[in-house]
């Protein structure tokens, strides 16, 4: 586990933001799906380069610091962002480790640029090579592109769902229905959701870690991932496609075999990252309100990329951790 170099001076929290800021090394690999659910479906072979994770969900003192700073240097938010799914604001009170809810897919992507900015690394999120800092800016954050480089950015869904199973897919683990506990166990040893959340988020990592020590992804908030959401892309249960063909964005009256689906999906891929196009963006890990069933590993939601709600946050990767250059 690597903690990031936070600057500090005498306005800023960084000391105590430290252990919050942990990113926790991904292996990577090599994945030959196996099921008809998740990323990693039967005959779909994925290989993904290792990277790193944030070990938390973004604490809403996070994100506020960064915001802070943020906008003093260009940036603009649609978003102010909420402290949980309380109704603060502003200055983080004592409930700032809870995990920042109420901003969109775009805010999302402004915040990793700033956060990677903030710490002297390049940014990820461009349009016509420009770094995306206005996430007002609608078309321009929809066209994104996402660069290679060491900045902080959102996980592809398929590195969500890899780090979510415990990244070893040779691991017991690994088929385990929610992050390192089985469907018998239940979700409520690593998440907070309808049934034991009591009706709001809570301070990240007091529920069990996962195979890889990261802590609530199950539960407390959804979280965004880049990829656009695109049913056919990625997995089609035979069971729901029967019941309900009409869901897969305007693809009634298509054939409802899952052979007919598995067809479409790309067999081998290296660091995939999802549909070209689409309506709404991956959230994934189900949240504070959400019914047992969507903490699944390889349940998947999606939301449009305005979406605000509090119930949805992010957390980062990197796809590598350098020491930290210096900014002016």
């Amino acid at each position: 586990m690597v903690s990031g170099d936070l600057r500090s001076s005498a306005e800023d929290p960084a000391e105590e933001l430290v252990p919050y800021t942990v990113m926790v090394p991904v292996p990577g690999g090599t994945i030959t799906g196996r099921g008809s659910k998740g990323v990693f479906v039967q005959d779909r072979q994925v290989r993904l380069s290792p990277f790193f994770m944030a070990q938390y969900e973004t604490t809403y003192a996070l994100w506020y610091w960064v915001r802070i700073w943020a906008q003093h240097e260009g940036y603009t938010f649609a978003h102010r962002g909420r402290e949980g799914s309380g109704a603060n604001q502003g200055e983080p009170t004592e409930d700032r480790y809870e995990p920042v809810s109420s901003i969109n897919w775009r805010d999302a992507l402004v915040w990793c640029n700033a956060y990677s900015e903030l710490m002297g690394k390049l940014p990820v999120y461009t349009c016509g090579k420009e770094v995306i800092r206005d996430s007002n800016e609608i078309i321009r954050c929809n066209h994104a592109e996402m660069r290679s480089g060491e900045g902080y950015r959102l996980p592809t869904e398929a590195e969500w769902e890899f780090a979510a199973r415990g990244g070893n897919p040779a691991g017991e683990g690994w088929d385990y229905t929610y992050p390192g506990v089985t469907q018998a166990e239940g979700a409520g040893s690593v998440g907070w959701y309808g049934e034991n959340g009591g009706g709001s988020t809570h301070t990240v990592g007091k529920k069990g870690p996962n195979l890889l020590g990261l802590y609530d992804m199950s539960g407390n908030v959804w979280e965004w991932c880049w990829d656009w959401y695109h049913r056919m892309v990625w997995y089609w249960d035979r069971e729901q496609t029967r019941s309900k063909p009409e869901a897969g964005y305007g693809m009634s009256g298509l054939a409802d075999e899952w052979e007919w689906y598995r067809d479409l999906i790309p067999k081998n891929t290296d660091n995939p990252r999802g549909a070209v196009s689409g309506a709404a963006r991956v959230r994934r890990g189900g949240g504070w309100d959400s019914e047992e069933s969507r903490l699944a590993v390889t349940y998947r939601g999606g939301s449009v990329p305005g979406c605000t709600s509090r119930s949805i946050g992010f957390r980062v990767v990197c796809s590598v951790y350098p020491a930290v250059r210096k900014t002016r």
